[in-house]
């Protein structure tokens, strides 16, 4: 899994019996600096730079995959990949994710199932979010599962089945204004609590149309390229002032959608190790008697790669692997296309 913050390829190798799993190991492998600076813009070239892109993408993760499988002795049978999202369009049915799936397979060896969001797309669903699969298979025992990523998402469980939606802008804000001073991110949002609070500009972000919405809803990655904009253009104010805010108005976004009848939060996604959203975000549902519950380390960092790899194998078992009531889908559909190499055929 490589998420739209581009903090690298997260590898997760995990054997799955049915819904029985264990996680054997991972780690994550930086992108190349060329690579990141090509995958910021991929979405402004034209298709021939496009395809050169995808292809050295492909390159580096096959490689990230061959130096992963070289450090262990476990075999590898099926090779799930997410890919790079250059955009999702649920109105025109269409999501697309850079990655070659035959020319990795033939790399690695390894069968490859990639591109999974467009038939949940098919049938009339957004193709997102694909997390509440493991939420409702792998971790059960919380009332909700939020996610902290580029865009935070939910998850959560009633009578009516299963919901799920992407809630606002996160870690592509919060790093967007990190960088603006030589810094990958804000560092346990330190710098983000030394800021002041900009009433017009919460205000602003908080008026988004977005987050009136019912769901079934998704983002995709414009949404937040568009309000980085939109911050910038406060230019009167300091980095930390609109960290500060930035982070006031996720905090407010995620108290409105936790409901006091809940009782337990799991929360996953490089948005956890921010000490300071986090403890915004549970002063603001103190009064909700809801607990927000850290995992473990792995289950944060890889928690994302664990659904690719149990999405790869349910599409292997030629089983469902989205969830209808979630992304608004007529039908769970078997989602991904399988990529067998010239051994495989």
């Amino acid at each position: 899994m490589s998420g739209s913050s581009l903090d690298g390829i997260d590898l997760a190798l995990v054997s799955y019996q049915g819904t029985d799993w264990q996680l054997l190991k991972s780690e994550t492998t930086a992108l190349s600096a060329p690579l990141i600076e090509q995958l910021t813009v991929c979405h402004t070239l034209p298709a021939i730079e496009l395809a050169r892109v995808e292809h050295a993408f492909t390159l580096e993760v096959s490689k990230a995959v061959q130096d992963f499988m070289a450090t262990t002795d476990s075999g590898v049978d099926l090779l799930g990949v997410h890919g790079h999202t250059l955009l999702h369009l649920p109105a025109i049915q269409r999501s697309w994710q850079l990655v070659n799936g035959g020319l990795l397979a033939e790399m690695t060896g390894i069968p490859v199932v990639t591109d999974f969001r467009n038939q949940d797309l098919a049938v009339g669903g957004r193709g997102t979010p694909m997390a509440v699969l493991v939420d409702k298979d792998l971790f059960p025992g919380y009332d909700y599962y939020l996610n902290l990523g580029g865009i935070a998402n939910l998850s959560r469980s009633d009578n009516a089945g299963w919901t799920a939606y992407d809630l606002c802008p996160c870690n592509q804000l919060l790093n967007h204004l990190a960088k603006q001073i030589g810094k990958k991110y804000d560092d346990k949002g330190q710098m983000a609590e030394t800021g002041s609070l900009h009433t017009p500009l919460l205000q602003a972000l908080l008026n988004d149309p977005y987050l009136a919405r019912p769901a079934p809803k998704a983002l995709d990655n414009s949404h937040p390229r568009e309000w980085n904009k939109r911050i910038d253009a406060y230019s009167e104010l300091s980095v930390a002032d609109k960290l500060r805010t930035v982070v006031e108005y996720i905090a407010t976004v995620l108290s409105d959608n936790l409901e006091a009848k809940r009782s337990l939060c799991m929360v996953t996604g490089g948005g956890a190790y921010n000490d300071y959203l986090i403890r915004s975000v549970r002063a603001k549902l103190n009064h909700k008697e809801l607990t927000l519950e850290l995992p473990s380390k792995e289950i944060i960092d890889y928690k994302e790669a664990i659904l690719i790899a149990y999405a790869a194998y349910l599409r292997y078992q030629r089983l469902p692997n989205f969830v209808s009531t979630a992304t608004g889908a007529r039908q769970d559909v078997m989602g991904g296309g399988l990529y067998l190499n010239a051994s495989h055929a």
